[in-house]
């Protein structure tokens, strides 16, 4: 059986024959080298993308960025299931609060595509 050390060893490899580039700098929480594929900096062995940050303020707003679309995701989803909900319901009161709720998702979901920008 292969240790995780031989598979990232394997990756890199690939990755090198495939035109990546091997950086100079190494990941902050393994201390693997990181590489360039395209135009972004990936970490093998913890096998995520690493982003350059120069404050703090700086990889909040990158966290975020990423955050975005998983966060809109969720929100369609839920506003899906939601809406399965509404059609089999009769029950004014249940109505009433699945709406409320449907309302508050939407509004969520409108302030996630204004913070895209």
């Amino acid at each position: 059986m292969e240790n995780k050390d031989d598979t990232s060893v394997k990756k890199m490899a690939e990755l090198l024959r495939r035109g990546a580039t091997m950086l100079a700098d190494a990941c902050p929480q393994c201390g693997s080298p990181l590489f360039k594929v395209g135009d972004d900096i990936y970490c093998v062995r913890c096998d995520r993308r690493v982003v350059y940050a120069e404050s703090d303020e700086e990889v909040e707003t990158q966290a975020v960025r990423t955050l975005i679309p998983e966060l809109r995701t969720t929100l369609i989803d839920k506003l899906k299931a939601l809406n399965e909900l509404v059609e089999s319901e009769s029950d004014i009161e249940a109505l009433t609060k699945l709406a409320n709720l449907m309302v508050l998702l939407l509004q969520s979901l409108h302030g996630l595509e204004n913070m895209k920008g």
